[in-house]
Order: structure tokens, then sequence, then C-alpha cells
């Protein structure tokens, strides 16, 4: 049977989610005087594979996180300037740590097109001009006349409930400044320093979404199994909202083979410069393949190297052969075979973990921001669907896989290596 439930996460965020009041509650029950409210121990956790690899991240972003605790009249407010980067988003997330809709029935994401300027600035994804202008993003449940905010929590959420706010920022080009952050409630004010570690992750465009025990029960049975892929649904590993998931569990290649994986790749944005969204000459915002392993936390590949390099399972489509047709094909394998296969034409390869080459891995493909013309994009596919029915949505977009000898490839080339 081949591998394709979707995620189902068991084990909680490695991370800590306690806040701490920085000010003493001056009411409560009873009480008419005015209360500070209460704030985490510093702004922007960061989280990314060399930070903290796990939740399935992808290689080619980086992520920092914001705890808060829910409070009737809470606004959180986030100053800050649009990065040189690829994307870059604001999403809130509930205590189970998905995405919700608001109260007004408000997406809790916000990306950055959609992110309103301040006066006198401009916004480098709405129109052509330089990165750095400036916007300030409000976290609420409350109307504040703002253009650019984001719910705060569900409808019915308790008080004391815990929230979250995630600050994503794909392919950076230059320096990132993280938003500085305001609590306000009952007129207090309260600044929120930055995290000390929040900078020193990793910022790397050059190794170009917390934790579980696996994406689920996946059977076992006639290994190695043809792996085929599934349109995966919510997680409660903090999904990005903008992004959709296609994903297959599968054995590690036998002696001498390979995982082969084809498909059309849909057209995107390229490179790492902020740029006007949408871009008519683009279906996609952002696409990537990711290799990661199957049980733990949620770790994607990241093999470090003799020179000091890590080698991740991640390639981003600006980072993947394509054909002349706009065709992809990975090869997984070992980091003993990558220079075989990285010599066949039109190929490219993605890394098993060095460390434990033969246990189960799991492919992901990811879709950012398709537009809603593109027929065949993962986001077009009903949420939990199985292979069949994901793979005639998305018609030549399905990555197809199968096994193959390494010398068939070698000698042959990827089209003596079928896939269905």
């Amino acid at each position: 049977m081949t591998y394709w439930k979707p995620l189902v996460p068991a084990v909680a965020l490695a991370l800590s989610t306690a806040t701490t009041a920085t000010a003493a509650q001056t009411g409560g029950p009873g009480h008419d005087a005015p209360s500070a409210p209460a704030v985490p121990d510093c702004a922007w956790h960061p989280l990314g594979h060399r930070s903290s690899n796990v939740a399935y991240p992808d290689t080619n972003s980086q992520y920092w996180l914001l705890h808060y605790t829910v409070r009737e009249g809470l606004t959180i407010e986030l100053d800050g300037r649009y990065p040189d980067a690829r994307y870059a988003s604001f999403a809130s997330y509930d205590a189970s740590r998905d995405s919700f809709t608001g109260p007004d029935g408000s997406p809790s994401v916000l990306t950055d097109h959609r992110i309103a300027p301040d006066r006198g600035s401009h916004n480098p994804y709405r129109e052509h001009s330089r990165p750095g202008g400036k916007f300030t993003v409000s976290v609420t449940d409350r109307a504040t006349g703002r253009r650019s905010t984001l719910p705060l929590s569900p409808a019915g959420t308790p008080e004391g409930a815990e929230g979250t706010v995630i600050y994503r920022v794909y392919l950076p080009h230059g320096e990132i400044r993280l938003p500085k952050v305001t609590f306000l409630h009952d007129g207090h004010r309260v600044r929120v320093a930055t995290c000390d570690d929040a900078l020193t992750a990793d910022r790397s465009t050059s190794a170009r979404d917390a934790a579980g025990t696996g994406p689920g029960a996946f059977s076992t049975a006639g290994e190695p199994a043809r792996p085929a892929f599934a349109r995966l649904g919510g997680s409660g590993l903090y999904p990005n909202p903008d992004n959709a998931y296609v994903a297959t569990g599968f054995d590690a290649p036998p002696s001498g083979q390979v995982l082969v994986v084809r498909g059309k790749a849909p057209a995107g944005t390229t490179g790492d410069r902020a740029r006007p969204w949408p871009d008519p000459n683009a279906r996609v915002r952002y696409w990537s393949m990711c290799d990661n392993l199957w049980w733990g936390p949620g770790e994607v590949v990241a093999n470090p190297m003799p020179d000091g390099t890590v080698n991740t399972g991640c390639r981003t489509d600006s980072d993947t052969r394509l054909t002349a047709d706009g065709t992809y094909t990975y090869v997984v394998g070992t980091e003993q075979q990558r220079t075989t296969v990285e010599s066949v034409p039109g190929v490219t390869f993605l890394p098993l973990s060095a460390a434990t080459p033969t246990d189960k891995h799991l492919s992901i493909l990811r879709n950012m921001l398709a537009d809603p013309g593109f027929a065949e994009a993962i986001q077009q596919v009903p949420v939990g669907s199985g292979p069949a029915r994901t793979g005639e949505v998305m018609g030549d977009h399905y990555p197809r896989a199968a096994y193959c000898d390494l010398t068939t490839l070698t000698i042959s080339g990827p089209q003596a290596c079928p896939v269905v």
C-alpha cells in the first residue's frame, strides 16, 4: 500500500510559550482600575532548520514567533519595515497552533502585498519601489480603523488562552529588520524587547513551516511501496495559510537505487527581491520540494558537509532544473550518490539523511499564493484528498514517483525511469 495519509501531530512545540507579567495587575473582578497587559519574556523567538529543526521547515525561509495571552481589549502593534525578499507575511494562530477566521470573518494571515504602508512610505509588494518602507500591523479583535489588522483569536476564545503570531520571510536579500512590538491594554503601552537570539539564527540565502512524532500511521506493506502524493490538511504545526501542500512518505531506496519524482513545474516568481504581486507572468509566488525525516520532531534533512556547509533537503523553484517544457525531475539518494546523480542532465538531486539514510522519509511539495485561475494548483485540491483525487485535479503538475536503478538513470537518463 502507498503512503498518503495526512499529517497528524502528536507532540507539543519544543519552544516555551510561557508569558510573564511585566507590570502588576491593578484591576480584577469587581474593580474598575485599568490593568497592564501580560507580555512575553521577549519578542520573536527564532524558528528554522538551524535554530530548531522541527515541524518540517522549508530551509529557504526563516520564522520568528511572538507568543501572547488572549485578553479582551488587547491590541499588539507591530512596527516594521518591508524586507527585500521573495515573500513575507504575518499570521496569527490559536491555542491549537492552527490558523483561523476572526470574529469579523477575516483570515488570520496578512501577506506582504496586503500590508498598507505608513504615510510617506511605499510597499514594494504593491508597486515598484525600494524596500525598507515603514508599516504598522495591529493584532486585535477590536475595530481600530487601521487597514492592516490580524485577528487576535477566534470568536469565543476564553481569556488566558495561548496565541501566537509568526513572522515569515522567504528568500531574503540582505538584512532583515524585525518589527518593534508594543502591547496595549486599558491605556497601558508596554514595549517588548526583541529576543537576544532573534537575529543570530539562520538568515542565509545560500541555505536557502512545532513538533510531532511523524506524519501519521502509513502502511509499510510491500516495502518499498511506490510512493504517491496526497493533499495535506491542517496540522496543528503552525501551517502557513498562504501555502498548500502535497506529501508522501517513502522507504529509503534499496541499495543501488534512487527515488525519482517528476512533474510539471508551475510558473513562479524568481529571485530574492521584493516585487509587486500579483505577477502576470507567474501562477504561484513560490514553490519548493523538501525531503524530511519521517519519525521524530519533523526534521528536514540537513547534512553537514566536510567543507562546513550544510546540504539541506529543500530545493526552491530557482534551484530546480527544468526541461524545455517545464518538467522537473528530482532524484532522491544518498550523499555518496550525489556526484553521479548530478552528472545526469536535467535532474535535481535531493539528499537522504546522511545520519539515517535507511529510515523512512517524507517528501513535501509546496505551492504558495496560487493564482485563483491556476486550476491545477495544490490549493484547488480538496483538503485530505487521496492520491487519485489529488492527481486528477493537478494533472501534469502532480508529482509522480518511482524507484529506479542508478545505473539505468545514469546510462539512459531519467526518461528510462517510468513514473505513473
